[in-house]
């Protein structure tokens, strides 16, 4: 985990203290939102989370790097938002059960998480997942494909879902996996 969050909190050191913008697929699709509990997995610098406490969710915005979390809560004191932040390593942490109507995953992948994911949301909870497929080692060869998602893995992941939109293979270079999908069974 030490490693894990010194990597991040140099990334976060090394970048802009300006405010994030929020996915724009997040922002496209807002007209899906309501209000409620949300969660924001690995919000990093929490331009998700600052866009959903601002349209009216109470947000959880979890992250490995109290770097990123301490700006975050730099943005969302300046605003008054209601962000509560949570350092932790997804790889250890467990989410709580039927607890939002909102979780929010933007470009973190962990095949053993999903499960997890599912169970923080309620009956009729809406989760917004986005993700690099397997296409983005051609855009950044380098990356750990562990954490690559096949472009047709999301839909087939969240199957018990009903899903509002599927772009398996979204952005300019198609390495982008995208979802949004309802949950509507709880065992």
């Amino acid at each position: 985990m030490k490693n894990d969050r010194e990597k991040w909190n140099q990334r976060y050191a090394d970048e802009s203290t300006d405010i994030p913008a929020p996915d724009t697929f997040l922002v496209q699709h807002s007209n899906l939102l309501k209000s409620g509990r949300a969660l924001d997995l690995a919000c990093g610098r929490g331009g998700n989370a600052i866009f959903l406490a601002e349209v009216g969710y109470a947000v959880d915005a979890i992250d490995i790097s109290d770097i990123a979390l301490s700006r975050l809560k730099v943005y969302a004191d300046q605003r008054g938002l209601n962000i509560r932040r949570i350092i932790a390593d997804l790889d250890y942490f467990t989410l709580p059960t039927a607890c939002y109507e909102l979780v929010a995953v933007f470009y973190f992948f962990s095949e053993p998480l999903l499960s997890s994911i599912k169970d923080a949301l309620k009956r009729d909870g809406l989760l917004f997942y986005a993700t690099y497929n397997k296409r983005h080692t051609s855009v950044q060869p380098g990356f750990n494909p562990d954490y690559l998602v096949a472009p047709e893995a999301l839909g087939r992941y969240f199957s018990d879902f009903e899903i509002l939109i599927n772009e398996p293979e979204a952005g300019e270079e198609r390495n982008i996996s995208r979802l949004v999908g309802r949950r509507r069974n709880i065992s």
